[in-house]
């Protein structure tokens, strides 16, 4: 496995302007909502590497409104000046109280809210929310409409093509959430039986851009830079989603290969961000060790050396097994 430092132009259609309601970004790459993932120190990396449109993490309607662990709350649901303008992601069955937390999350500073029609999650389907809402577009519609009147904000939408095989409504869910007025729908080329494994079915995505009039947004098997333009040409669509494709690798958005000592130096930032973010050191560690993961896989000899710094509580110590397995590391690539 080798790092060489170069970069990859951006294509000029992943440059172009989109519209979340009244809202213009300057390109159409988002990043996808991802739960214990997505935080405020993710999303700047993202955007410090050319992601344009970003969201917080999915939240429950209910935890917003009734939830006893307001610390959770607060770490999900934070947005910061910079990052403007932000969507925020809500999960939920009942159009007045997801319509109620929307409100909330404008008063908080969100720009436009994103209904999680997506999520296959059992905790989040057996609750009715997430992907369980494909089964039942018209409670969705209702969902939509009471976001908008309640919080008067762009409103988008994530979803699946159906809920299995059998039961594909992707176009009639898709003109529903135009009709009860989303201004955007995010699509992953997946049913809710699938949950992330086989392929995802990106013709599916293309016949619902034609069958509607606001953009739409692709999701799914997005792995490499390349694979950004081939997804927008191939299949005419306003942009796409990368979620899982850019943990570890931010660079997914700028088509740039990084070097040892920029992944070295990318996830000491992102490490200096995650801990300053959450506080409390043991707290940090347990939610930043996934990262760690993603950043070395590939790299020689990164199993022991992660064992190694999972079992490190001192921030320090930490620190110093970082430094130590990276210089490692680039002498024996040459960086």
């Amino acid at each position: 496995m080798k790092f060489r430092r170069h970069s990859d132009k951006t294509p000029k259609t992943m440059m172009q302007p989109i519209h979340i309601g009244n809202i213009e970004y300057n390109g159409s790459l988002f990043l996808g909502p991802m739960e214990g993932i997505t935080d405020v120190p993710f999303r700047k990396l993202a955007r410090k590497h050319g992601c344009h449109v970003t969201c917080t993490q999915m939240i429950h309607a209910q935890a917003i409104l009734f939830a006893s662990d307001k610390q959770r709350v607060i770490e999900t649901t934070k947005m910061t000046r910079d990052e403007k303008p932000v969507g925020f992601q809500l999960c939920g069955n009942d159009p007045q109280m997801v319509g109620t937390a929307a409100k909330w999350a404008r008063d908080m500073g969100a720009d436009f809210i994103d209904l999680n029609m997506g999520c296959p999650a059992k905790n989040v389907v057996n609750n009715g929310g997430g992907s369980a809402l494909l089964q039942t577009p018209e409670l969705a519609a209702r969902i939509v409409e009471s976001i908008q009147a309640q919080a008067k904000l762009p409103t988008t939408v994530k979803v699946r093509v159906g809920w299995t095989d059998d039961s594909k409504n992707y176009l009639t869910v898709g003109k529903m959430m135009e009709d009860a007025g989303a201004a955007l729908i995010a699509v992953h080329a997946r049913t809710r039986s699938q949950k992330y494994k086989g392929k995802a079915n990106w013709q599916l995505v293309k016949e619902l851009k034609q069958h509607l009039n606001i953009p739409v947004i692709g999701n799914g098997d997005i792995v490499a830079h390349s694979d950004i333009a081939k997804r927008l040409q191939e299949h005419k669509l306003d942009g796409v989603m990368i979620a899982r494709g850019a943990l570890g690798n931010p660079w997914i958005f700028s088509g740039h290969k990084p070097s040892i000592k920029e992944i070295y130096e990318t996830m000491l930032e992102h490490l200096e961000d995650h801990l300053s973010f959450y506080g409390k050191e043991d707290r940090s560690y347990r939610t930043f060790r996934k990262h760690v993961v993603w950043y070395t896989t590939g790299l020689k000899e990164s199993a022991a050396f992660r064992d190694q710094a999972f079992k490190e509580r001192d921030t320090s110590k930490f620190v110093t097994l970082v430094h130590e397995y990276f210089k490692k590391a680039m002498n024996e690539y040459g960086d």
